[in-house]
């Protein structure tokens, strides 16, 4: 493994768990056993290496979301996974992280807020016309859902919100996303949905 992976692996965790302002370079050198000058060789500043964990921590999600997207699964099972997902790993980030991002590191954050929202497009697009397909959706445009959906995602699942209406990312993520694939089921797709959530 080349040694800029290597930094980032072990910092990748304590950045998600102390915070990206608060953790100093020197903490960063002391906990890698490695001077300030060998990290300043790969990531030039502190925004940079921020930077290059978002970047390498939105690939991992893609190694994670594909999967569920490839399965044989019916649509609301395909979303389920994507919600439980999606919120897992926002509680195991923490709330923080996001509000840290968008005011601290802005330029990281609109990557980040681009990633979900491509996310969404290229992927859960698939996923209601695959859900309309097998009944379980309503035939309303598919732009129009996408359209409701990632506005909602942006305004509920949003550093300001969370802080301002003292809700969890988890929380948050979870009912904007039930709510919405409430508003879309058929019949069919109400019975399936509701087997479904109380599965989990």
């Amino acid at each position: 493994m080349e040694e800029n992976e290597q930094i980032l692996d072990a910092i990748q965790d304590k950045f998600f768990k102390t915070g990206f302002y608060n953790t100093t370079m020197d903490e960063l050198a002391s906990e890698l056993r490695m001077s300030k000058k060998t990290i300043y060789k790969f990531f030039p500043s502190k925004s940079d290496l921020v930077d290059a964990i978002a970047v390498r921590f939105t690939e991992q999600m893609k190694g994670k979301i594909l999967p569920i997207l490839e399965s044989d699964k019916n649509a609301i099972e395909k979303l389920d996974g994507l919600i439980i997902l999606l919120s897992s790993t926002a509680g195991r980030i923490g709330d923080r992280m996001f509000g840290e991002l968008k005011n601290h590191f802005p330029s990281v954050w609109e990557k980040v807020d681009a990633f979900r929202t491509g996310m969404m497009y290229g992927n859960i697009t698939k996923i209601i016309d695959q859900g309309k397909q097998e009944g379980l959706f309503i035939d309303y445009p598919t732009p129009i859902i996408m359209n409701i959906m990632i506005n909602a995602i942006r305004s509920t699942v949003n550093p300001d919100f969370i802080i301002n209406n003292n809700f969890s990312m988890v929380v948050a993520a979870k009912t904007t996303f039930k709510i919405i694939v409430g508003g879309i089921l058929t019949d069919k797709g109400r019975e399936l949905f509701n087997l479904t959530i109380n599965k989990n």
